[in-house]
């Protein structure tokens, strides 16, 4: 070997020993020259041959916010700091987006940044299946999040025109003020949003002529007021629609139909619905393919002077009113466990426990709103549901039976209506129990008449007879006798 090429390799593999090895390492940046970074920006880190796919950009807070207007084509992490939110601003007064992935690009993974939009046109734009974003937050973009297939998680939207568009899968985020969540316009592409919660003047929006529902799994919308003549939910001609699984709609105020459907479909199941107001709950035009479906859902205490227009389908649901002919449609109290305070989860008694159709549960939802496991029995409710058991609950939470150690006759702390303690079990049995028992018993005698009508809590309603060993022992019958105060003194002499 002559001694220029000796030299030359040389060279190049001590320039190899001395760069990182490709997609392991990790860069520092930050705009504060005291803090000794690698790179002064996130665009220079990006610019550099340095940085190669697979590496993160670890981003300080710094001395102030960030420029976007970052063109990215590697396959890097962007990550802030632990226990620090840089932020990213635009770097124009009309940027394409804070971050942008071009067609052929790696795609990226984004974490612990806050985009600051001030109505500048998005944060992120992408054109890959890669893309993700963990625990970001967004704030003022016309559009926060505009991709094909990316992935959102544990993320937070203010006051964005536009929160999401074309994401595949969305999680446990929380949108606040946007405008509207907007399906891709794109064939084939579809959103799913889970565990998510809306709150403020909102809209909803699925758009373009999709391959299948924008489906919404154990969200949450909240004391929304939407704009003056917009509809809270809305979808162009022959769009497939909404499905929701396991949904809350709690203080939804629209001037409009609250759902307002071009030719589209929706679906309810596991639903709970309450505290609402439109002219109309759901309105589809009154032509195919549109329809309106409901399965084991609550819709009670709202304003809708008119329920639903257009074709429906209601089974195994609790509504306000009786109209509808399907099979298990009750008009009844759901027993809501404390609706003054917004939970809607299900007291021990309520008409809806095992009560709904379990073929109607899609084969993946499996928890409740909370959580909670589906498909739970209550061991001293009728099933009066359709399915093999155990039985699902209608609405959108699950009735949890309580567990070992569980004293059915330990009823309060104090007998003192309005004092601290009353009502609330403290495992002891004494008199303040049995009084409690007592007030309960006296103020809702008869309050039961036929299952499916009207229904009693559990206490005071306690069983269908007092005779131990005979049938219906220990199980709740909607009504409410003698034989539940015997009952309860049987419990009440045994203690805990």
């Amino acid at each position: 070997m002559n001694t220029a090429k000796f030299i030359q390799a040389l060279a190049l593999t001590l320039l190899a020993l001395a760069l990182p090895a490709a997609g392991q390492t990790t860069w520092f940046v930050s705009n504060d020259p005291g803090e000794d970074p690698d790179f002064p920006s996130i665009a220079a880190a990006i610019a550099s041959p340095m940085v190669v796919n697979g590496d993160t950009l670890l981003v300080s807070e710094g001395v102030g916010p960030y420029v976007g207007d970052i063109t990215i084509e590697k396959l890097l992490t962007i990550q802030g700091e632990p226990g620090e939110q840089p932020v990213v601003r635009p770097g124009g007064p009309a940027p394409f987006a804070a971050f942008t992935v071009p067609p052929g690009g790696e795609g990226i993974h984004v974490r612990d940044i806050r985009f600051d939009g001030f109505g500048i046109t998005r944060a992120i734009s992408d054109s890959t299946d890669v893309t993700t974003v963990d625990r970001c937050v967004f704030v003022g973009f016309d559009l926060a999040y505009r991709g094909f297939q990316g992935t959102v998680r544990d993320s937070e939207f203010v006051n964005n025109r536009v929160a999401m568009s074309g994401v595949q899968l969305a999680e446990r985020c929380t949108i606040t003020v946007s405008s509207v969540i907007a399906n891709a316009q794109f064939l084939g592409s579809v959103l799913k949003v889970v565990d998510c919660t809306f709150m403020g003047p909102s809209g909803v929006a699925s758009v373009g002529a999709l391959n299948e529902p924008l489906q919404f799994i154990r969200c949450r919308f909240t004391d929304i007021q939407v704009p003056l003549g917009e509809a809270a939910f809305f979808t162009p001609a022959f769009d497939t629609g909404f499905a929701f699984d396991s949904c809350v709609f709690d203080g939804v105020e629209s001037t409009v139909p609250m759902f307002d459907l071009n030719r589209s479909s929706v679906t309810f199941r596991n639903c709970t619905v309450v505290g609402c107001s439109a002219p109309v709950f759901v309105r589809v035009a009154p032509f195919p393919p549109g329809e309106i479906i409901v399965r084991n859902t609550i819709i009670r205490d709202n304003d809708f002077p008119v329920l639903f227009q257009g074709p429906v389908d209601v089974a195994h649901s609790i509504l306000s009113v009786g109209t509808f002919p399907g099979p298990g449609v009750l008009v009844t109290d759901p027993l809501f466990a404390n609706p003054a305070s917004g939970d809607y989860s299900l007291k021990r008694g309520s008409p809806a426990i095992d009560a709904g159709d379990s073929s109607a549960v899609p084969p993946d939802i499996t928890t409740d709103l909370l959580g909670n496991p589906r498909f739970v029995d209550d061991p001293i409710m009728p099933d009066t549901g359709a399915g093999p058991p155990p039985i699902v609950d209608i609405g959108a939470f699950e009735f949890q039976p309580p567990g070992p150690g569980f004293c059915q006759a330990d009823l309060t702390t104090g007998a003192i209506p309005g004092q601290p303690g009353y009502g609330v079990p403290n495992g002891i049995v004494n008199n303040d129990d049995f009084f409690y028992y007592l007030t309960l018993f006296s103020g809702e005698l008869g309050c039961g008449t036929a299952p499916g009508q009207t229904r009693c809590p559990s206490p005071p309603d306690l069983t269908t007879n007092a005779i131990p060993g005979t049938p219906g022992y220990g199980v709740l019958d909607g009504t409410i006798n003698n034989d539940d105060f015997f009952y309860y003194l049987t419990l009440f002499s045994s203690g805990c």
